[in-house]
C-alpha cells in the first residue's frame, strides 16, 4: 500500500523564506523528534513552515517530490525519513519568532489575491514621467502571481496602526482590516506598488522613498477612479492623508483622460506627502529598503 498523493493548488515555496537552519534527517528523525529539538510544541507548525498545507495527502506529495522519501510508515499511510530515498533529505527549521498562518491569515490572502488578480488590476498601467516610475499591467500580474504562490506572505494584525503595510524585510503584506469597500482594496494596490519595487530591486531597480510613496499614491488613486468614478468623494475631507490623496487624484485624472501632467502636480504632490503624518521628517534622498524577492 502506497501513500496517497495530492498535489497542493499551488506549487510550495521551498526551500521556505528565511529559513533559519537547514536540518539532515534520517529514518532516527520524524516531525514529533524535529519539533521536541527545535523548541516547537506542535509538529505541524514544522510542517506548515516547509510545505505550507495541512492537508496530509499534500503532505506526502511534498515528501515524496521534494524532500525525496521513499520510505513509508507500517500502516503505508504516510512517508517518513530516511532510506529508501532519492537524496539526502533536508527539513527546514523557522525563526523562533515564525508563527503558522492563522484561518484569518488565509482570509487576507485570499483578500489581497482577488483584489491583485481583479480585471481592474491586472489591466493597470500607470507611467509618471516626474517621478520616472512606472507600473505595467505585467507588474501587476506578477505581484498577483507572488501573492498566489505565496512568495508574498500576507498576515493580518488588526493591533497594525496602517489599513496596509508591505514589509520588504519579510516580503510580507500586513493587512489591519478584511474589509472589502473600495478604499480598503485600494490600500492594497497601494501596498502592491512596493512589492513591485521590492521585486524589481533584485534586477538592480533603486527608488527613493518619498519618490516611491508618491507614485504609490497616485496608482492608488487611479485604481479609485476605475472602480468608484472620476468625481472626488466629499465624504474624504476628515483624514489624515486628505491632502496627500486630493494632490494624487488631480495626477490621476490627469492620466486617466491623456492630459499633461505638470511639474507643479508633481510638487504638490511631494509637498503634500511630506507634510503629512506619513512623510514628515524623510529625507528628499533617503532610499527605501528593498531587499529584492526570490
Amino acid at each position: 500500500m502506497a501513500p496517497y498523493l495530492k498535489k497542493p493548488a499551488l506549487d510550495p515555496v521551498w526551500p521556505p523564506k528565511g529559513y533559519q537552519k537547514k536540518v539532515e534527517v534520517t529514518d532516527a528523525d520524524d516531525w514529533w523528534i524535529l519539533a521536541a529539538v527545535h523548541g516547537r510544541s506542535d509538529p505541524w507548525d514544522l510542517i506548515v513552515y516547509n510545505f505550507q498545507t495541512r492537508n496530509a495527502d499534500e503532505v506526502n506529495w511534498c515528501l515524496h517530490h521534494l524532500v525525496g522519501c521513499r520510505r513509508t510508515t507500517k500502516d503505508g499511510k504516510n512517508y517518513g525519513f530516511g532510506k529508501p530515498c532519492t537524496q539526502k533529505q533536508y527539513v527546514y527549521i523557522p525563526p523562533a519568532s515564525w508563527t503558522p498562518p492563522t484561518s484569518e491569515d488565509e482570509d487576507a490572502w485570499l483578500l489581497v489575491s482577488r483584489t491583485l488578480n481583479s480585471s481592474a488590476v491586472k489591466g493597470m498601467h500607470v507611467s509618471l514621467a516626474g517621478l520616472g516610475l512606472s507600473m505595467s499591467a505585467h507588474d501587476f500580474a506578477k505581484i498577483g502571481y507572488l501573492v498566489n504562490v505565496r512568495r508574498i506572505d500576507v498576515r493580518l494584525q488588526r493591533s497594525h496602526p496602517h489599513a496596509a503595510e508591505y514589509v520588504p524585510e519579510t516580503d510580507t503584506m500586513i493587512l489591519s482590516t478584511l474589509g472589502e469597500s473600495a478604499v480598503d482594496r485600494s490600500m492594497i494596490v497601494h501596498e502592491a506598488v512596493h512589492a513591485s519595487f521590492d521585486y524589481r530591486r533584485s534586477q538592480g531597480v533603486y527608488t527613493g522613498m518619498i519618490q516611491e510613496e508618491c507614485f504609490a499614491y497616485v496608482v492608488q488613486m487611479v485604481y479609485l477612479q476605475k472602480v468608484r468614478g472620476s468625481t472626488w468623494p466629499s465624504s474624504w475631507k476628515d483624514f489624515d492623508a486628505h491632502d496627500t490623496w486630493k494632490a494624487a487624484w488631480v495626477i490621476a485624472s490627469k492620466i486617466r483622460t491623456n492630459a499633461q501632467v505638470t511639474k507643479e502636480d508633481i510638487d504638490n504632490l511631494r509637498a503634500a506627502y511630506q507634510d503629512s503624518s506619513a512623510g514628515r521628517g524623510i529625507s528628499p534622498d533617503r532610499r527605501t529598503n528593498h531587499n529584492g524577492i526570490y
